[in-house]
């Protein structure tokens, strides 16, 4: 079960960073990786994911996201996983829940 905290499960970086794939996911027809687009692109799913933090709408997305198990934050969450190697995200659970 999902702890409706979900600042207390993700750090703030991967939150910026699914968020990020998400908002390009959302509009993408084709299945050109998100770290393969060009930068222009990037830069503005990075700004948009920015403002949903900073304007504290974060978690409450991220929490529906889940439980609604959408699948554009599917693809996200592979293609972070991908990016990233999938390690970083096991290790710092582990690290958070000590």
């Amino acid at each position: 079960m999902i702890d409706d905290d979900i600042g207390k499960q993700m750090s703030l970086k991967m939150k910026f960073e699914l968020l990020a794939r998400f908002f390009y996911y959302i509009e993408q027809d084709k299945d050109i990786p998100f770290s393969e687009i060009n930068s222009d692109e990037q830069r503005l799913c990075y700004f948009v994911a920015h403002r949903y933090i900073q304007e504290n709408k974060a978690d409450d997305l991220l929490k529906s996201l889940i439980d609604e198990n959408d699948e554009d934050y599917i693809k996200a969450i592979r293609d972070y996983m991908f990016t990233t190697g999938g390690n970083k995200i096991w290790i710092q659970t582990e690290k958070e829940d000590v």
